[in-house]
């Protein structure tokens, strides 16, 4: 994972790692359906400039927040922007969470950060995928919930050919120190993907409790860097997880 926490320091001034708060407006009112006795516990892993984090308190719900990046500069950024003392911010990936192991959260989110998880191979890469999804679960209080955010794309091939051509390609262009980004303004060297489509990651995801779809959206116009990798369609889908079909503590109405 060091080539990733190396990519993201380099390239943490990037405005597509930081989102506007209102990115997250059409979610909030499906959180805000999140019922719980007294205050909640959100953790926010891949916190990035704390757009989410800023959104849920713009909103105000009531909650202590925790956000998590493996970037120093995101966690510098972030801190600029959530001076709340309701907030902490830690420099650590969801692998290594500076918490004691009892710690528990009645919401904990990742967005676009299942895709950036990068192992040698995509078998590998959705090795790392699984044990992040199991170590959050973990981390859920009994009848808490994850949101998960990533990016969703539809394929000119099937889904799972297309994602390891842009995971190899980009790994071949790295490995080769091809620079193409004056032919490709999106693309920058250390870039490596691990693109999931929409089934898969529900799939996943069915692993750890009930899963409700909350949005998902599609590009006007897909970036020339998908279209080189013969993505058809991108854009962003959200998900909500409830580990326990019991809902004692929290319900959606």
């Amino acid at each position: 994972m060091s080539k990733v926490k190396s990519y993201f320091n380099n390239h943490a001034h990037n405005h597509a790692y930081h989102k506007d708060p209102s990115f997250y407006h059409s979610i909030i009112s499906s959180i805000k359906k999140i019922k719980a006795d007294g205050r909640i516990k959100i953790l926010d892993v891949g916190c990035g400039n704390g757009s989410f984090i800023k959104s849920l308190i713009m909103s105000e719900i009531d909650a202590v927040f925790i956000g998590t990046d493996m970037s120093l500069n995101m966690i510098n950024t972030a801190k600029k922007n959530l001076n709340y003392p309701s907030v902490e911010l830690f420099l650590a990936d969801g692998f290594k969470l500076p918490l004691k192991t009892e710690s528990k959260f009645d919401l904990i989110h990742i967005d676009s950060v299942l895709h950036h998880l990068i192992g040698q191979t995509r078998y590998q890469s959705m090795f790392f995928v699984n044990l992040m999804l199991k170590l959050l679960s973990a981390r859920l209080s009994e009848n808490g919930v994850l949101v998960v955010e990533e990016m969703h794309y539809v394929s000119h091939l099937k889904p799972n050919i297309t994602s390891s051509i842009i995971f190899y390609g980009l790994k071949l262009l790295n490995f080769l120190r091809l620079d193409i980004n004056r032919i490709i303004k999106e693309f920058e060297l250390g870039l490596e993907v691990n693109f999931l489509y929409d089934k898969e990651i529900e799939k996943l995801l069915e692993q750890y409790g009930t899963v409700r779809l909350i949005k998902k959206d599609l590009l006007k116009k897909v970036p020339k860097l998908y279209q080189f990798f013969l993505v058809k369609e991108v854009g962003h889908i959200s998900y909500i997880v409830t580990a326990s079909p019991m809902h004692k503590q929290f319900k959606f109405s």
